[in-house]
């Protein structure tokens, strides 16, 4: 049923993103699916979590643990955004496009008062997505 699931992960959401992974792992161990993990950084100055190798090191961290729990392939793409804020949405449903993703399993918090006001990136995410989207909190 799907081939392809991306993930988008925010490595400053741990809780979240992990719970997502699992998810993504379960789902591609049944349908025998490709993972790739999605980041989108800006690599703002101070910031060592976005830094190149940062990003690198801790998203092969990720891949290397879902590929032994799933047993599938994973892989990563690491976006490079000038602005992460206003850009990020766009930016993963164009990634879910470019890479052929046929499902994206994302993670959320519970809703806040901002997120009745502006969109959550799932919220967005399962709005605009052209694939089908799980939403995980």
């Amino acid at each position: 049923m799907f081939n392809h699931i991306m993930v988008p992960v925010d490595l400053h959401m741990s809780p979240e993103i992990q719970k997502a992974l699992d998810v993504a792992g379960q789902i591609a161990g049944w349908q025998n699916a490709k993972i790739t993990v999605v980041s989108v950084t800006s690599g703002q100055p101070g910031d060592v979590t976005q830094s190149g190798g940062a990003v690198s090191s801790e998203l092969q961290a990720l891949v290397d643990r879902l590929a032994s729990q799933s047993g599938t392939e994973v892989t990563t793409l690491n976006i490079h955004s000038v602005d992460v804020a206003p850009e990020v949405d766009r930016d993963l449903t164009r990634a879910a496009e470019d890479i052929g993703a046929d499902l994206i399993v994302v993670g959320t918090h519970a809703p806040r008062i901002t997120d009745y006001i502006f969109s959550s990136h799932a919220g967005y995410l399962a709005k605009h997505a052209k694939v089908s989207v799980f939403v995980v909190r």
